[in-house]
């Protein structure tokens, strides 16, 4: 096979690669992928968003990720989307669910829920006080 003919199939195949987080820097929103064979340099994180609304996720190390390059080459590449790899947060996939590990999720600006929110058990709309007498006082359901 020529050289030519070995670059080309060589940029066919960046087009999109599956490769593991090697490391990640939230400063400058890149990452480093192990593709196995070799480590790309680092790579900006794609987001769902990034304009007047923004959605801020940085990928996890060893997390299984696509990266995309138009033109073959990956140090032109960009990260995008992430691939479960036997560690999905739920088996019932009806529900949609958000996982934070533990940590903790900054939301900046009004967040409208339409219908209710429990924390720990207890609903924010249908929650009632232990020791409270009702009266003409605030008690029981919040107020709307």
């Amino acid at each position: 096979m020529s050289e030519a003919l070995a670059n080309a199939d060589r940029r066919i195949e960046n087009i999109v690669r599956v490769g593991r987080v090697a490391s990640v820097d939230p400063a400058t929103a890149t990452a480093i992928i192990d593709f196995g064979d070799f480590t790309s340099p680092p790579l900006p994180v794609g987001q769902l968003t990034g304009g007047a609304i923004q959605f801020w996720c940085m990928p996890s190390e060893g997390e299984q990720v696509m990266v995309f390059s138009e033109s073959g080459d990956i140090a032109n590449g960009m990260i995008y989307g992430s691939i479960y790899a036997g560690n999905a947060p739920s088996s019932d996939g009806a529900v949609p669910m958000i996982n934070l590990a533990g940590g903790r999720m900054v939301i900046n600006g009004t967040l409208e829920v339409t219908v209710d929110v429990i924390a720990a058990g207890v609903s924010l709309v249908h929650h009632t006080h232990k020791g409270v007498t009702p009266g003409a006082s605030n008690t029981g359901e919040p107020n709307q």
